[in-house]
């Protein structure tokens, strides 16, 4: 829990952040900055690599394909907050993905997570379906294969040189993508805000997340990471003055009913 609590306030924050930097900075540059900033944070602190095809298979569906559609679908979705609620229907694809794979769980935890994924749903049901919403919702596929995957063939790994090589490993292929779609307004306030960004949204985050799958396991992780649209919802309020609606209000408390029933669950 200790790894939780900040990790869910830095990604709760990257949202509006998101959007704020994307009305100067185009989404891919967004994310091979991010990506870029982390590989030199994770190089200095871990001083080496840990290297290996699974590791780069994970940096690529991590670093390159989930940063895109994070970054892409949170510019383009007329709320960050419910560009957050679609990305934390992670849990539910992580609970389909673990069940199939044979993971026995139990009713508490089942249980908790549906209700957290109707809290989503609850969340949702007050704004209009928008292009955002379907990369972000995609975009929750995405992180829960990753997150499945790591828990399963990374997890023993030195988190800072395994975050090291999967950065290294997705910042060629998100760089080559930048032709796509390239703006960059350049100003003192912007890059400041790419900074903020890119240290509390990538390289802590993402230490942060990795130990707290470590600790809990992918289930309990991504259920404890459903509280993080409520925290975005307060942040874009705070930064960007977007208002919650009620059903975001009601959508979030059931968010975190269910939170509590699947982490405070004895078994998986």
């Amino acid at each position: 829990m200790a790894w939780l609590v900040p990790l869910v306030f830095a990604w709760g924050l990257a949202y509006p952040l998101i959007k704020l930097v994307s009305a100067s900075v185009s989404p891919i540059v967004i994310s091979w900055f991010r990506v870029g900033v982390g590989a030199l944070f994770f190089l200095a602190a871990g001083r080496g690599l840990s290297v290996g095809v699974k590791q780069f298979v994970n940096g690529v569906i991590y670093f390159a394909i989930f940063m895109l559609l994070l970054n892409v679908g949170t510019s383009v979705s007329s709320s960050p907050g419910l560009a957050a609620v679609m990305m934390y229907t992670q849990p539910v694809f992580v609970i389909v993905i673990e069940r199939a794979l044979g993971t026995k769980l139990s009713s508490r935890t089942v249980l908790g997570v549906i209700l957290g994924f109707l809290g989503v749903l609850v969340s949702a049901a007050s704004v209009s379906f928008d292009l955002g919403i379907l990369l972000t919702l995609m975009g929750g596929a995405v992180w829960a294969v990753g997150t499945v995957y790591y828990a399963r063939n990374l997890e023993k790994e030195d988190v800072l040189k395994l975050n090291a090589f999967m950065s290294v490993s997705a910042l060629p292929i998100l760089v080559a993508l930048t032709p796509f779609d390239y703006y960059f307004d350049f100003s003192i306030r912007v890059i400041i805000l790419l900074l903020v960004l890119s240290v509390l949204a990538q390289a802590l985050a993402y230490y942060l997340w990795f130990n707290v799958i470590r600790e809990l396991g992918s289930i309990r992780a991504s259920a404890g990471s459903l509280v993080t649209p409520a925290v975005a919802y307060a942040a874009s309020y705070l930064l960007l003055h977007t208002v919650p609606s009620p059903l975001e209000v009601v959508g979030s408390a059931i968010t975190l009913l269910g939170v509590y029933l699947a982490l405070s669950s004895k078994n998986f």
